[in-house]
């Protein structure tokens, strides 16, 4: 039966690291080998030295010689080991040579085990025995990469020997027997140990090697599913707003002409439908945009009350619309100026508020703004949204932040909306270091609530005045670089009901030619374009100018922070968000056309 991917990926991983364990232990008995090379000569000579006079030149001369060879052989071995720095695929022939040397020299040992054992002097018998437990009590260490090297050195050293003491056939023979198997028993069963916890710590290196890789190839594709989301939301953004500029732009146009009361009716309800659209795609580019972390906070000083009170008179038509009533009080202890980013605190307020709004038929809906503790330096503000409305049961009030949730399937069927208005909500707030609280029961209505901690502003904010701009008559002469044709055409028309005189191109290099052969009052940038884009063609503007002014204000359909730094680093002095109101787009105009003037 065949594995499934997974399994056999980690079957894979598992015999890699285990041959990967066998190779280090292989080098790892080269490497704990050196001691014991250099031990076998010097014992070597040490026991000819002491033992020598009780035996026969021949013999002493014979087997010194063949312990040296050996002991030379096998240094050389080690040293071309380490020299070579084998691949894993030559280790196991490495092996089968460092066991082939050890073979020799564990016979030759067996050898001096037999041959010195077979006198009656005490001194060489101690000193043999001694010289032959302990080099074996060292090997229990240095050999334990690789058992069979152990097993094998043991067995050739101690047989003879063993053999050797049983023939003495004298008192004590077989009880020294005895201890030397125990002894030999001791050692084997203390190499085994060794042996696996060696094997341990070196799986558990390899192990969490093969972890770091995991963890650095699961960061890599999730940096790649980031950027690649980012990518898509640009993507989407663009070609969304795109159309929707041209759907929202006409409407407007529409609503600025003479209607009849039913036409007038009709448009406002197409521009009622186009604003819930925006509204909801504004929603998604938003979630999105803090799921991947790419929605950026500004800290500017700004008036709680007047970032409050422009919320309430937004929001004041819809609830008397339904006949609510709409109170909104401000603790008098309230800081003058705080710094954070008023944009995103109003979202949230107006999310909030919305909510209230919608699901509140009779009665109420009371903001309560309270500073709850300051010191020198911050102040601590709580926000509260209250409704006498429909309210909620506990188990609603747990899962109203997630994502694409209402209370159940009746209230979207009956109230709207798509669950993400408090996600966002929640999740704006937990960047400002704060969480929402819900404190609801069914029918008796719902409070909203939440504490920031914001510092304390040194200046005076800068308060603009609610609602819609006044649409003074303007004057001017505009360059518009716009390649769709239904942007073109609202572009156009808004210019016109604003006095503006314009000439429409479709590409950034009729946009060049034209910015360098007639004088104009500011250009209108698309920032993309096929061919050449907006940013390439606002730098080549640049140049072809030679420092002459000429304000240039991107049309973009990216709302990304990064799009806004890109405009500015290509050199573009403003920055206009499609489907762009008939407002901001005159205010734009008004501010850059007066400053030039």
């Amino acid at each position: 039966m065949d594995l499934p991917a997974s399994a056999a990926s980690g079957t894979s991983i598992d015999l890699a690291i285990a041959r990967k364990v066998e190779d280090e232990m292989t080098r790892l008995l080269y490497r704990s080998a050196t001691f014991g090379l250099f031990s076998n000569f010097v014992l070597g000579a040490l026991l000819v030295a002491v033992a020598g006079q009780y035996f026969t030149a021949d013999l002493n001369v014979w087997w010194f010689s063949t312990i040296l060879v050996i002991s030379l052989i096998r240094l050389a071995l080690n040293l071309t080991f380490a020299r070579l720095d084998p691949p894993p695929e030559e280790l196991p022939k490495w092996r089968y040579l460092f066991l082939l040397g050890l073979l020799l020299a564990g016979l030759t040992w067996g050898m001096a085990g037999w041959f010195y054992l077979g006198t009656t002097a005490m001194l060489p018998r101690l000193l043999l025995i001694l010289i032959i437990v302990g080099m074996n009590a060292g090997a229990a260490r240095s050999l334990a990469p690789v058992l069979l090297s152990f097993w094998v050195y043991a067995t050739c050293t101690f047989a003879p020997l063993l053999v050797r003491i049983l023939m003495l056939n004298e008192p004590g023979s077989m009880a020294l027997a005895a201890i030397a198997v125990i002894y030999v028993a001791f050692l084997l069963h203390t190499t085994h140990l060794h042996h696996g916890s060696v094997r341990h710590l070196f799986r558990l290196i390899f192990e969490n090697e093969q972890l770091v890789i995991t963890l650095n190839q699961a960061k890599k594709r999730a940096e790649a599913a980031s950027q690649a989301k980012g990518e898509f939301l640009a993507t989407m953004s663009h070609e969304i707003r795109t159309p929707m500029n041209g759907l929202i732009g006409m409407i407007q146009v529409l609503q600025g002409t003479d209607l009849n009361p039913q036409q007038k009716a009709h448009a406002n309800v197409a521009g009622s439908a186009a604003n819930t659209l925006m509204r909801l795609l504004n929603d998604i580019l938003d979630f999105s945009k803090i799921e991947s972390g790419k929605l950026d906070f500004e800290s500017l000083p700004f008036s709680i009350p007047a970032a409050v009170d422009e919320v309430a008179t937004l929001m004041r038509p819809g609830a008397l619309e339904k006949k609510l009533q709409l109170t909104v009080l401000l603790a008098p202890r309230l800081p003058t100026t705080v710094n954070g980013d008023a944009v995103r605190l109003k979202q949230v307020l107006f999310n909030l508020l919305g909510n209230a709004i919608k699901f509140t038929e009779r009665g109420s809906i009371t903001i309560v703004v309270d500073a709850v503790r300051s010191d020198s330096e911050t102040a601590t503000v709580r926000f509260s949204v209250s409704d006498t409305g429909i309210g909620m049961d506990r188990v609603t009030q747990q899962k109203i932040f997630q994502v694409f949730t209402q209370g159940d399937n009746s209230m979207s069927r009956r109230f709207g909306g798509t669950g993400l208005g408090l996600a966002i909500s929640q999740r704006l707030v937990e960047r400002m270091n704060g969480l929402i609280v819900v404190n609801s029961q069914i029918a008796h209505g719902s409070e909203f609530s939440f504490e920031i901690t914001l510092p304390l502003g040194a200046h005076e904010p800068v308060v603009k005045p609610a609602g819609p701009a006044e649409l003074t008559p303007l004057a001017g002469s505009i360059l518009v670089v716009e390649n769709d044709r239904s942007n073109q055409q609202v572009i156009r028309l808004l210019l016109e009901e604003f006095g503006l005189k314009s000439t429409v191109v479709d590409n950034g290099e009729s946009a060049i030619e034209l910015a360098a052969q007639k004088t104009w009052d500011l250009v209108l940038m698309d920032c993309q374009m096929p061919g050449m884009d907006g940013y390439e063609a606002t730098q080549r503007i640049r140049t072809r100018l030679n420092g002459h002014r000429l304000p240039i204000i991107a049309l973009t359909a990216n709302a990304m922070a990064d799009d806004r730094a890109a405009c500015i680093a290509a050199g573009m002095d403003g920055f206009l968000v499609k489907p762009i109101r008939r407002e901001e787009l005159h205010g734009c105009l008004k501010d850059w056309l007066w400053a030039s003037n």
